[in-house]
């Protein structure tokens, strides 16, 4: 039944009267109405939660690959902060790291190698130029300038020679000189690619150390769902920026109520809730409709039926009772009047768009036209035509004495 008239019972307080007895015989019974409340409630169901939380989530900057949920705290746990709350596991950033290391260790022997070779490289380069200058200081010390002394052809031999070793010593030099800039600029390449492997490798170690999750305040650890409605557990991949649970502001809570379809009509925000706990059925909570989801939608993929999804906010929260997940049933008050009259809406008729009711005076009963407000499944309210203490016919006979 869409809506609940608490009202109903108050008004039927009042004794139904003797029947009234029409021509063609038939007994109708009488009703002496009476002022009271009258209430237009939508029923709902769901559970509390927190208006405000922490998110816990995957690190984002987690961008090599997917992870692992490797280990959780249990749901609802208290936790201090930074206490590991979740723990990841990534095999693919293990291999990552494993190779990058492999790759740094094979570059480091190629750097080694290499200035191994280029210093005996260098190092017979400066002994040729060592030998090379000793040849030419000799060659200039005992070449054979003086034509008065030495032939012409002696003289002319000592000369290429000399000039010889001049210019096989600057051929060293300058092979000496080819051979530094070589040797800079190989390994600085060696040295370029090392470095890009170390980078990576404190990326990955950096990944590494942020697989362990901490809280970031004290709290109560709680599990985020799947789209499914499945809960995150171990074994399950995730990837960075995914958000897996969150740690709630226990002091501010929330409802999250849900709202068969077909008895959402009327439902808006800033409509009074009145909620109760599953466990603690004899207290009321008062609260105010504060959002409303534009579609309905299923619970489960199997369920048939939709509902909306509302959000209720409340006036009191109990820390002590009040905690995330709590199961909650709600009445959302889309009409609560006091001190009206109300009838029931089988004693009302319409006759071109006017409301009629059977007015008992004395013997006589009298047909009037009244005025008819806020409307439910069982009563109607009656807002001009009818006084406190008359009594109505909650039928319509052919005809009336």
């Amino acid at each position: 039944m869409k809506t609940r008239v608490l009202a109903a019972e108050l008004i039927m307080a009042a004794a139904i009267t003797t029947g009234c007895r029409g021509t063609s015989g038939e007994v109708m019974a009488g009703l002496k109405v009476q002022r009271g409340a009258f209430q237009v409630v939508i029923p709902a169901f769901g559970e509390l939660q927190a208006a405000k939380s922490t998110p816990i989530v995957v690190p984002p900057e987690s961008r090599f690959g997917r992870q692992t949920i490797g280990w959780m705290a249990p749901e609802y746990s208290s936790v201090k902060k930074d206490d590991v709350v979740i723990r990841l596991a990534s095999t693919e950033l293990v291999e990552f790291l494993q190779t990058e290391e492999a790759a740094l260790a094979k570059i480091d022997l190629e750097i080694s190698t290499k200035e191994k070779q280029l210093e005996k490289e260098k190092s017979d380069l400066t002994g040729e130029i060592a030998v090379t200058s000793i040849q030419r200081k000799l060659a200039d010390i005992y070449a054979a300038r003086d034509e008065r002394i030495y032939p012409r052809n002696k003289i002319i031999e000592d000369a290429v020679d000399l000039h010889y070793q001049e210019v096989r010593e600057r051929h060293f030099e300058r092979k000496k000189e080819q051979l530094e800039g070589r040797e800079t600029a190989e390994l600085q390449l060696l040295q370029s690619r090392a470095n890009t492997c170390r980078v990576k490798i404190g990326q990955y170690r950096d990944q590494l150390s942020k697989l362990e999750i901490r809280a970031p305040h004290d709290g109560i650890l709680i599990i985020d769902k799947l789209w499914n409605g499945e809960k995150y557990r171990v074994g399950m991949n995730v990837w960075g920026g995914q958000k897996l649970g969150s740690l709630p502001d226990l002091s501010l809570m929330e409802a999250k109520l849900f709202v068969l379809e077909s008895e959402a009509s009327g439902l808006k925000e800033n409509l009074p809730v009145s909620l109760g706990l599953d466990f603690e059925p004899g207290r009321v909570f008062a609260g105010t409709l504060v959002s409303i989801d534009t579609v309905a939608k299923p619970l489960t993929e199997e369920s048939p039926s939709k509902f909306f999804e509302t959000k209720a906010s409340l006036e009191v929260t109990d820390p002590a009772l009040m905690k995330p997940g709590v199961q909650v049933k709600a009445s959302i008050f889309v009409e609560k009047l006091d001190g009206v009259i109300t009838v029931p809406n089988q004693a009302i008729s319409f006759e071109q768009g006017r409301a009629f009711l059977l007015v008992k005076r004395s013997a006589k009963v009298e047909k009037r036209q009244v005025e008819a407000g806020a409307r439910s499944l069982t009563l109607t309210v009656i807002t001009r035509g009818l006084e406190e203490g008359e009594e109505i016919l909650l039928g319509h006979p052919k005809a009336t004495e």
